[in-house]
């Protein structure tokens, strides 16, 4: 098999490693509280999230794949990395983190495990989608003055069902903080519409941020808005993107129709010609009668 970035890209997702660039693990350190002394990283890979941390800051990640694991623990000074399923054996259990970030695959298929990460959710994340479940797992090890951000596709903001019921039971616990939208082609290996939901269990009020990196705005929702909203926290249903109006110059316009009229015309022409020579019929005639036709729409205008 010839191997180019696009092969080694796909087997790496067939094992179920995922890249994330440096301009991405950036940005979410951008969101990151201040100070801190330890960050955690669920869905660590080789550790590229952690690895934008300065070596006072203690790393802790976990990972199911090994060689990745191995990688993290060779890149990363002041680590502890742990290889393992985190939704089915989640490591450092009891433990709780002031930061946490993580870019977890997504809509990953799994197995539901009803331990006391999800037991004050009114729904277990479908099976289909385990989005959700990594959501409530970093929710559970966050500390009550931390703050968790992760990296995620829209579809968390309006999936219905039980993720419905878990995103109504994250924003009127007031957990959900600030939610960025982040466009396609930002970064490598991100091409597709991506968002970052900040989680934080010490906000000072219950508005929601929704910050647009596209329209480069930013609009604080308050609680009831988002009630009237059946809880969607789509970014279309509080940003309004300003539509703006084409000038259509209508004399321009008559004269591009014109010309196409005229332009078809020719080569219709041109067809009927070359009929009328395979066929040795008068080809003067159909010219004739257009001529005459216009000349006598023209006399009654």
């Amino acid at each position: 098999m010839a191997y180019n970035l696009k092969t080694i890209k796909q087997e790496f997702k067939d094992k179920g490693i995922y890249y994330t660039p440096p301009e991405l693990a950036e940005k979410l350190k951008s969101y990151a509280p201040p100070n801190i002394t330890e960050v955690y990283d669920p869905t660590c890979g080789d550790g590229s999230l952690l690895s934008v941390f300065g070596d006072d800051v203690k790393k802790y990640g976990q990972e199911i794949n090994e060689d990745q694991c191995e990688v993290a623990r060779n890149k990363l000074k002041n680590s502890e990395i742990h290889c393992g399923d985190t939704l089915k054996n989640p490591a450092l259990l009891g433990k709780k983190f002031d930061c946490i970030v993580a870019n977890p695959p997504f809509s990953l298929k799994w197995d539901p495990k009803l331990d006391e990460r999800f037991q004050q959710v009114p729904a277990i994340p479908t099976k289909g989608k385990a989005d959700y479940a990594f959501i409530l797992h970093i929710l559970y090890y966050l500390s009550v003055c931390g703050k968790a951000i992760i990296l995620n596709a829209p579809g968390i903001l309006y999936r219905g069902s039980k993720e419905g019921q878990i995103r109504k039971w994250l924003v009127d616990n007031n957990y959900i903080e600030r939610i960025v939208s982040i466009p396609g082609d930002t970064f490598v290996d991100t091409k597709i519409s991506t968002i970052l939901l900040i989680l934080s269990k010490n906000k000072e009020n219950t508005d929601i941020v929704f910050e647009d990196e596209e329209l480069n705005k930013e609009v604080s929702i308050s609680l009831q808005k988002i009630i009237d909203n059946d809880y969607v926290l789509s970014f279309n249903n509080y940003i309004e993107k300003e539509i703006v109006k084409e000038y259509i110059n209508p004399i321009e316009l008559n004269y591009k129709a014109r010309k196409n009229m005229i332009d078809k015309l020719e080569k219709d022409i041109k067809i009927d010609f070359m009929v009328c020579e395979l066929e040795k019929i008068d080809k003067n005639e159909y010219i004739d009668t257009l001529i005459a036709k216009l000349q006598e729409i023209k006399s009654s205008l």
